[in-house]
């Protein structure tokens, strides 16, 4: 089986069949109300609700709550992070987000809905006002990339 066929496989079984649908149909009735901007910006809320609904719970550094975000997206199948720390920032990598999927790869809600979560998780563990989660530009369809840094 060619890398191809195996990415297609993956791709096609990320969301379940029972939600692609419903999830479509909403992506393309959001994106015909919504700028770019606003859908990005719900998206967002309702990733904030979904945080809050989901805790990480205490974590200490970086490494913990990178192990605790990873814990609660394997057991709803969600993918995985990374997190890179850098002098001036946190890369956040999330791959394999059934989200971007099921949304036909409408990127602008699928990064908005991570980019709430991450935030509001960095929120909870605590992290200090003046920084924000952002979505970047990826080129790849299955990885999503943020950054944590400064806002302003």
């Amino acid at each position: 089986m060619s890398a191809h066929a195996l990415q297609t496989h993956y791709r096609t079984h990320a969301c379940s069949r029972q939600w692609r649908g419903f999830l479509r149909a909403l992506a393309e009735e959001f994106a015909a109300e919504l700028g770019a901007e606003d859908l990005a910006l719900l998206m967002a809320r309702i990733g904030r609700r979904f945080a809050a609904e989901h805790p990480v719970g205490a974590c200490a550094t970086l490494q913990d709550l990178e192990q605790a975000a990873n814990r609660l997206w394997d057991q709803l199948e969600w993918g995985y992070a990374r997190f890179e720390e850098h002098a001036d920032r946190v890369e956040l990598l999330h791959a394999g987000s059934p989200l971007h999927i099921g949304l036909a790869g409408q990127a602008t809600g699928a990064d908005g809905f991570l980019e709430g979560v991450y935030q509001a998780w960095f929120v909870q563990v605590g992290m200090s006002a003046g920084l924000g989660v952002r979505a970047l530009s990826s080129g790849n369809e299955d990885l999503r990339r943020f950054v944590l840094a400064r806002i302003g």
